[in-house]
């Protein structure tokens, strides 16, 4: 058994000796027989235990928790690049502000599934492994923020290939899982680099969607200033552009959809359902994971019933 007071001990114990001495010195100045004194303060002392058991909040714990969870495990792979935050994502608005949006659509359907994060601009990296963890992932996603132009080394889309290969197939390890992949990006590669297959990290996947963000007119990008990111080749400001050939030939290879998602989350509503019919809700135990029992019940109600009777005393007298 544990304590988790509702208040610090310190306080709890300094209102409680604060009462028990009042009390005692204003029963003490009636005049009582010496019985009936020891009677009020005695019933009044039962009282202030009782109430100072329930503050001090005694619980029970239980470290073998199990939860009710979904069979899934849902990576997103994040294109963080410079041109994600081209602003050509409905009307004025960065293509990174419509992904995030679309990613707490996709976590809010799917609440209950492990979620996984990987994100790549200059180089991939693995936000965060498969969590349970919702209000973590929805954090992370929340500190993705625009990479500063001098920095920028160009679009890859080759870059996240090892990192989804090993999340994806530690997922394939896990008995009755369910793994699902959402691919976002603009599909820009600016590095000159060839597009590479993601053939081989099909057999990981069981159903998914690449999102796709930005226009053929494309947008262009603000350098963390008041102005633009500049093309030197041009001398104009740069342009981003969606390359959907690119995003087509990710979903082709890893078997899976692709959606353009400049007007929102509507495309993707038909693969979510079916995500949703095809899992089912598994009981897993969390290690070292505790719950705490509350046993405040086993004082309310003795508390209760003195506390009638103290009214019934005070009726029946007038007085304490």
């Amino acid at each position: 058994m544990r304590i988790l007071p509702i208040i610090p001990i310190f306080s709890l114990l300094a209102i409680f000796v604060i009462l028990m001495t009042a009390t005692v010195i204003i029963i003490c100045r009636n005049q009582l027989k010496l019985k009936e004194k020891i009677f009020s303060i005695a019933r009044l002392s039962i009282i202030y235990i009782l109430v100072l058991c329930i503050g001090l909040r005694p619980v029970t714990v239980d470290d073998n928790v199990e939860f009710a969870t979904k069979n899934l495990d849902v990576l997103f792979v994040v294109d963080t690049t410079l041109s994600m935050w081209a602003e050509d994502y409905s009307g004025k608005n960065t293509r990174m502000s419509g992904a995030l949006k679309d990613v707490q659509y996709i976590i809010d359907e799917l609440a209950g599934s492990n979620f996984a994060i990987v994100t790549f601009d200059n180089k991939s990296k693995v936000v965060s492994p498969f969590t349970q963890d919702v209000r973590y992932i929805e954090d992370l996603m929340a500190t993705i923020t625009q990479i500063d132009s001098y920095d920028a080394a160009g679009s890859s889309l080759n870059l996240p290939y090892y990192d989804m290969r090993s999340l994806l197939s530690s997922s394939r390890k896990k008995e009755n899982r369910k793994t699902v992949v959402f691919y976002i990006s603009d599909g820009e590669i600016t590095n000159g680099e060839e597009l590479q297959s993601y053939a081989e990290l099909a057999e990981f996947v069981d159903t998914g969607a690449v999102l796709g963000y930005g226009t053929e007119k494309g947008g262009k990008m603000k350098d963390g200033s008041w102005g633009y990111v500049y093309d030197s080749s041009t001398h104009k400001d740069a342009v981003s552009v969606i390359d959907e050939a690119n995003l087509q030939q990710v979903a082709t290879d890893l078997n899976i959809s692709y959606f353009n998602m400049n007007s929102g989350h509507g495309p993707i509503k038909g693969i979510i359902e079916e995500v949703k019919n095809q899992c089912k809700t598994v009981m897993d135990k969390e290690t070292g994971a505790e719950r705490y029992i509350d046993m405040y019940y086993y004082f309310a109600i003795p508390l209760a019933l003195m506390m009638l009777l103290e009214l019934y005393i005070i009726i029946r007298k007038g007085r304490l």
